[in-house]
């Protein structure tokens, strides 16, 4: 599939899968006192397909009690920049939105989204873009072409910004940023090529966009210079497109990387998706290492998910055998959720029912060894349930329930 066909089809996606909204969390401490209103700890963002519409709850728990979005948080359907993609953190949420050029910094007021304030951010090809949280108050903006910016969100001002000035291929679309993570003063990017050209897929009917290699560029922080280049072909696309879907983290003080070589991202049909690692103190790709998650799934696509701690990483697995369309991606219950051991590199499948929603949509959450993520099977009861998944136990359980919505696409750590 060529770059045009899935811009074109991704904005269909879009605008189907749109949502979000904010409710506050009240507790009270005795009989004999008021009752105390308290701040909020999650963002939950659903969508409505009719009206198409989004926004976003507010709640203090995702693992009890239910939710319902009518009457109740914020529509955000005009502030959201697609998928759902609001960056959150400390009570704040941020929204850049590529076709205005803008950053905004948002509160919740009164089930409401309340602009702080609003920035000219320009950002070339912005419009598929990351984040990476370098400190509480520092936080660095990247494009899929290698600008970035960073920022200090407190005073909403720019500190630094630039190019990560990637090497030009000949013949080849210009490198494409998969991930950045900041980690020992260094700033590490994964990064791909496009090929219009390039040789016909291994599978039957499938058509390859991205070149079969992945690649390593990892430089001094925060001068961003002195780069040191790696790069591998037993994956590609190292992280993926889009904001706040898992593309890194961190496990025995080692960066680990997901691929993602599927369609909706880069699009490459011979290369598995997997895990690269870079060890602790050295700026390369490690050669002795890769985790082909494809290999124990059937040949099937991962596409996020979350680290729990504890050596536990939950993904998220596309079942390609239940995907014979573009738009089963986001309609059919096609969707696995399995654990990856990794101190032994072995996978293990959930038990909850498959389920449906974007799977581009950055929905799955780690907080305190936990991984939240919606299972949207409205065809069981009419309604659906967050589940969670516990790292020191093992134990998987259906959490809060989801009313009146059709689907959750955005979960968020607010405080």
């Amino acid at each position: 599939m060529k770059t045009k066909t899935i811009k074109s089809s991704l904005i269909m996606l879009s605008i189907l899968f749109l949502g979000l909204t904010f409710q506050s969390c009240k507790k009270s401490t005795s009989p004999d006192e008021p009752e105390i209103i308290t701040e909020s700890t999650f963002g939950i963002g659903g969508f409505l397909l009719n009206p198409s519409s989004t926004y976003v709850l507010q709640n203090g728990s995702l693992s009890t009690g239910e939710a319902s979005f009518i009457g109740n948080g914020a529509n955000v359907t005009s502030v959201e920049p697609g998928f759902l993609a609001f960056i959150a953190k400390n009570g704040n949420y941020y929204s850049y939105k590529s076709s205005q050029n803008t950053l905004t910094k948002f509160s919740y007021v009164n089930q409401t989204m309340q602009n702080v304030k609003s920035i000219p951010f320009v950002l070339a090809n912005g419009y598929r873009y990351g984040h990476y949280w370098v400190d509480d108050n520092t936080l660095l903006i990247y494009s899929l072409g290698g600008d970035y910016k960073i920022l200090n969100v407190e005073s909403m001002s720019v500190t630094k910004e630039g190019n990560f000035n990637l090497p030009a291929k000949a013949g080849l679309t210009f490198a494409m940023v998969g991930f950045v993570h900041v980690k020992d003063n260094k700033i590490h990017v994964g990064y791909y090529y496009g090929d219009d050209n390039y040789p016909a897929a291994v599978k039957a009917g499938k058509t390859n966009w991205a070149t079969g290699t992945a690649y390593f560029a990892v430089y001094d922080y925060p001068s961003v210079s002195n780069p040191v280049y790696s790069e591998d072909t037993r994956s590609t696309v190292p992280g993926n497109d889009r904001n706040g879907v898992l593309k890194t983290f961190v496990y025995n003080d080692d960066l680990y990387i997901l691929t993602a070589p599927f369609e909706m991202v880069g699009q490459n049909w011979d290369r598995p998706h997997g895990i690269y690692r870079i060890k602790k103190g050295t700026s390369v790709v490690d050669p002795t290492y890769f985790l082909n998650l494809s290999a124990q799934l059937n040949g099937d696509p991962i596409l996020g998910g979350g680290y729990a701690g504890n050596g536990k990483l939950l993904v998220r697995r596309i079942r390609m055998d239940l995907a014979p369309t573009w738009n089963s991606y986001g309609f059919a219950n096609t969707q696995e959720f399995h654990i990856v051991d990794m101190a032994t590199g072995s996978i293990t499948k959930l038990n909850v029912p498959l389920a449906k929603s974007q799977p581009t949509a950055p929905n799955i959450l780690a907080d305190n060894g936990k991984i939240y993520f919606p299972v949207n099977t409205k065809d069981i009861d009419g309604n659906f349930y967050l589940y969670n998944y516990d790292s020191a136990t093992g134990a998987v359980n259906k959490g809060i329930k989801i009313n009146d919505i059709d689907g959750v696409n955005g979960l968020y750590k607010i405080k």
